[in-house]
């Protein structure tokens, strides 16, 4: 059986100054996501380390709508994420994400060293490794490309992104007026910042990594 692993850690981890109450901001956080995501959640999201976390989801969990909730949720924190497709050797406790190991872990630990090693100026901070290296190259270019559209956001562009994130909207197309109303814009004003968010083709590249994961376990 084919999981997705995630691992997660803080970005100079070391410059929080109130650790214990990011680390409760956390815990409440990650608490929420399993319980939303909890038909795809295969062992929960759990706190290993004090700034590191980690869970295991099915292959066809929204892992990128996931993380995007996240970051968003541990705002002004920055995190790194790491990927990784693949079995897990030890037995599984579907209540805590501590002790499994096996290649998927293997592979997300690997993806987040990537991240440190290279992350395009800053810009990037996520990776993920398949088990086919050249599907893996192809998810990590999306990823890349998505995660630059991300930088280069200004804070109008980024209040547009967030409103489609608490929407639940993770895809190209919706009905544009509906987010319009939510933000109390009129459409024309909405759209002209969509468009040069770029939200939508990051949509794209993120969605088409998702294909990719799902693609990379046909005919095993």
């Amino acid at each position: 059986m084919v999981y997705l692993a995630l691992i997660g850690d803080f970005i100079a981890s070391k410059d929080i100054l109130d650790r214990s109450l990011v680390q409760q901001k956390l815990e409440t956080c990650l608490h929420s996501l399993n319980h939303q995501y909890q038909d795809v959640l295969v062992s929960k999201l759990t706190i290993t380390l004090g700034d590191e976390f980690q869970g295991l989801f099915q292959l066809d969990a929204p892992i990128f709508k996931l993380v995007d909730e996240l970051v968003l949720a541990m705002k002004p924190y920055k995190i790194r994420f790491g990927l990784g497709a693949g079995e897990i050797l030890t037995p599984i406790d579907p209540e805590q994400s501590i002790g499994a190991d096996g290649p998927a872990y293997w592979r997300a630990r690997q993806a987040i060293e990537t991240v440190h090693k290279k992350n395009d100026y800053g810009n990037t901070q996520i990776a993920l490794i398949l088990e086919n290296p050249q599907l893996s190259q192809q998810a990590n270019a999306l990823l890349a490309a998505s995660e630059h559209i991300k930088s280069s956001w200004r804070p109008s562009q980024e209040e547009v992104f967030e409103a489609l994130i608490e929407l639940g909207i993770y895809q190209e197309q919706f009905e544009q007026y509906r987010v319009a109303d939510y933000l109390k814009l009129n459409e024309s004003a909405f759209t002209k910042r969509l468009k040069s968010s770029g939200a939508k083709i990051y949509f794209r590249c993120r969605n088409a990594v998702q294909e990719l994961i799902a693609r990379s376990q046909e005919g095993n």
